[in-house]
């Protein structure tokens, strides 16, 4: 009896730990944007404005202006005043839906905008076969032609929703060869 209620309650734990994830975002259901497939969406036709990016990790900008009047309330941010200082911070968090806006060879602007205010996007370039977030150098990240502090999210990479594969079709085929007079 001892043996079955410690074996129910081990079985009980194991199942609500399995409920609570520290990442309340299904990793499953998402894959990296790496250059390979970018290169497939390309040949398949489909414009990198027409996918749905998302970020892997928490991205926080941070500016303090002297002059208040150079900044705007916008419901991307926070601001606030300090000392005399405007300090204006924007948050985006994991997996938060992105458009790209442009993109060129090895770079790709992503924005989190809703208030689609944002024209240029944030800068991701090519490294590897990712697309990682562009920081400069002293951890300064460039934002809506602004120069910002990036507080987190050095690293951060495009994923996009493994739904989006099934729309590329990939056709392989080996060719034999071909001898002459055929």
């Amino acid at each position: 009896m001892k043996i079955k209620s410690t074996l129910l309650i081990c079985l009980l734990y194991s199942a609500m730990s399995a409920c609570t994830t520290m990442n309340s975002v299904p990793l499953s259901n998402y894959t990296v944007f790496t250059e390979d497939l970018r290169a497939s969406l390309e040949g398949a036709g489909i414009p990198l404005e027409k996918v749905q990016f998302f970020n892997d990790k928490n991205i926080t900008i941070r500016r303090e202006v002297s002059d208040p009047n150079d900044i705007k309330v916008n419901p991307e941010g926070q601001i606030t005043m300090s000392n005399g200082k405007s300090i204006q911070t924007i948050n985006v968090l994991p997996f938060t839906p992105g458009v790209a806006l442009s993109s060129d060879q090895g770079i790709i602007y992503v924005s989190w905008d809703d208030t689609q205010q944002d024209t240029k996007g944030m800068k991701f370039n090519l490294s590897g076969q990712h697309y990682f977030i562009d920081v400069l150098p002293e951890s300064k990240f460039e934002y809506k032609q602004r120069t910002f502090d990036l507080q987190a999210g050095n690293g951060t990479r495009l994923f996009v929703k493994k739904d989006l594969l099934k729309q590329v079709n990939n056709s392989r085929e080996t060719l034999k060869g071909r001898k002459v007079g055929q």
